[in-house]
Formats: structure tokens, C-alpha cells, sequence
């Protein structure tokens, strides 16, 4: 590749984000085609199914995985209703959505969105190598990084989490940290996974701050090493002053 600075142009090295394809078929019939990031197939399938409100555990759920192709039987067959094409890259279709129930209060360090962001930051390799990639990290309340991953689609790295939830038998409340923009969906996912915090390195819609105002999820959006932007208060300790209209 090139690069043009200064006036003219030079040659330099760069790394590019992998992206492949596979498809995902439930009890035997295909039911989303995926381009993503190669990687933790399962956790990414079983996580979108989850977040689609088609699985609540993984009670009589089998897998396997083959060459482009993640196959699950569940114990009876889901309905399929209409596509709904979310707003992120890579995010292909889902069918459904999260089971959303408000989630508890639980009382949040100001410090921590610094902190989960500093080691998404830290640990996103891919990112620093291709700068063309999203990543999403998933947290105990106490600050420990559980699971990170990177994925052309900010949607998949955050359906990961999930399907690592699932897999590993991690139970909420947990807190995310993400580098895409936080839309409605993925405000949405993250109060279906249980997660009192979400982190966000960009900014926020307004239907997704409304969406966490509603449930009780603590929203910090562009957060720099500095400070942050709090859009939804949920847990963090906000003066009651500065909280009334």
C-alpha cells in the first residue's frame, strides 16, 4: 500500500481486518448468513440466537461447527418472524429480539468506564495492527476483563459476549465496553445480557439513551482517559441536584 503525506506518496506496510462468511442453519434449515471476523464461532452464533430471544439457555442445545457452517438443534423448532436488519456493519439480519426486563441497581465506581475503556484499549490488538475493526470487551462489576474480542462487525463482537456468557456460565450483572456507536439494538443487547454498564469509546443515539434511561443501564459514551460523557445514570452516584430536570 501507499501512503500520501508531505506532498507525495510512499510505500508502507499495513495490516487489513480478515473477513469471512459462514452460515449459521437451526434444526436443519439455514437461518443467517454471517461475514465476520474468523473466530469463536459458537460463542458468536449461540450469542446472536440469544439476543434474538430464540435461546434463553442451553438446555437440550446441541452444536457443531464445519467449514463455513455453525449447525444448532434446539429441542423445538423457533419461529421465524420478520428480518430486521440492524444498524452496524457486518450485522446481517436477526429474527427477534432481546427478552428485556429492568435491570437491578447496583451502585457503580465514576472511575470504572475509564478503566474498562483503558483495557479494551490496551488489549485490542487487531485494532492497533488494521485500524478497521470493532471491539468489545465483557466485565465482572469488579473491573476483571472476562472475555474481549474484535470483528469487522460491531454487532458480532458484541453477540460474542453473549455466546461466551452462555458457554462459560457467566451470570449477570456484568458490564460491556465497546467501540462502536451504541444504537438502539445495542443498548437493547447489552440490558438483555444483564449488564448494568455499557461503555462506549463513540457516542450514543437518542433512542438508545432512552432505551437505558427506561431499564436502568448506566450509559458512558466517548470516553477518553479524561472523562466521559454519562447519558443514562442507571448505578453511577449522579448529585441529585445535577439529576433533576
Amino acid at each position: 500500500m501507499w501512503r500520501f503525506e508531505g506532498g507525495g506518496f510512499k510505500q508502507e506496510a499495513f495490516s487489513l481486518p480478515e473477513e469471512e462468511r459462514f452460515l449459521l442453519v437451526v434444526n436443519g434449515k439455514p437461518w443467517a448468513s454471517f461475514s465476520y471476523t474468523p473466530g469463536d464461532e459458537v460463542y458468536l452464533a449461540l450469542g446472536h440466537l440469544w439476543l434474538s430471544g430464540v435461546l434463553s439457555g442451553l438446555e437440550g442445545v446441541r452444536w457443531k461447527v464445519g467449514e463455513g457452517v455453525v449447525a444448532v438443534d434446539l429441542p423445538t423448532d423457533p419461529e421465524k418472524g420478520v428480518g430486521v436488519r440492524d444498524s452496524g456493519c457486518a450485522a446481517g439480519l436477526r429474527y427477534g429480539e432481546p427478552r428485556l426486563v429492568p435491570l437491578p441497581t447496583v451502585s457503580l465506581d465514576p472511575e470504572h468506564p475509564l478503566r474498562l475503556m483503558a483495557q479494551l484499549r490496551q488489549n485490542a490488538v487487531r485494532y492497533a495492527q488494521t485500524r478497521g475493526i470493532h471491539g468489545a470487551a465483557l466485565f465482572d462489576l469488579a473491573g476483571r476483563l472476562l472475555y474481549l474480542n474484535e470483528d469487522i462487525g460491531r454487532h458480532n463482537a458484541v453477540d460474542r459476549l453473549a455466546g461466551y456468557m452462555l458457554l462459560e456460565g457467566v451470570r449477570p450483572p456484568v458490564a460491556l465496553a465497546v467501540t462502536g456507536r451504541v444504537s438502539q439494538e445495542m443498548a437493547a443487547k447489552a440490558i438483555g445480557m444483564g449488564a448494568v454498564l455499557l461503555v462506549s469509546r463513540t457516542g450514543a443515539t437518542a433512542p438508545a439513551v432512552s432505551l437505558a434511561r427506561r431499564y436502568g443501564l448506566a450509559l458512558a459514551a466517548y470516553v477518553r482517559p479524561t472523562g466521559y460523557r454519562l447519558y443514562a445514570p442507571g448505578g453511577m452516584p449522579v448529585p441529585e441536584e445535577i439529576l433533576k430536570p
